[in-house]
């Protein structure tokens, strides 16, 4: 009755990594924010644009809520500096770019959410023993997902049904 949208779950966004890559390099596994802008891991990142993905907007949100309204700004410029990479989605980060994804790209650090170990396991044939990617989980941010009817929608009735059903 007052047009807000209404929780429905929540999922927390962090940075994975690509556990075989980091051993093959002998590279340490960044376990913090501050670790990203370190040069040892300068253009190993893939991260989503907040404007145009929701991890995109969950890890920019972890940035402000780590460094305050007046750091986060500064940790972007090291993070670009850093040779950050920027795409417009979850898809094109995970699958495309991230070394552990279905496309073996270059980068072995993508924002994703603390379940794709879990999910890595659950989806490949044969499963692993071991989840392939792991977890900074110095670096989740709660993503809370909600659902709502914008207003002037054509179809209200079957907006309706569709928040009960997500309900």
């Amino acid at each position: 009755p007052t047009h807000h949208v209404t929780p429905i779950d929540h999922g927390d966004v962090c940075i994975n990594d690509d556990t075989a890559w980091f051993a093959e390099h002998g590279v340490p596994v960044p376990r913090t924010l501050d670790d990203l802008t370190k040069r040892v891991y300068k253009g190993r990142l893939v991260v989503e644009n907040p404007a145009t993905s929701s991890p995109g907007l969950a890890f920019l949100l972890a940035t402000v809520d780590h460094y305050g309204e007046n750091g986060w700004r500064a940790y972007w410029k090291r993070l670009r500096a850093n040779d950050v990479k920027v795409v417009s989605g979850w898809e094109q980060a995970y699958n495309g770019e991230f070394s552990a994804g279905e496309g073996g790209g270059e980068h072995p650090l993508v924002v994703s959410y603390a379940s794709s170990p879990a999910a890595a396991v659950y989806f490949s044939d044969p499963r692993p023993r071991t989840a392939p990617i792991g977890t900074v989980l110095d670096t989740c941010f709660r993503q809370t997902e909600g659902v709502g009817i914008l207003r002037g929608t054509e179809h209200p009735r079957a907006a309706r049904r569709l928040v009960d059903f997500m309900l």
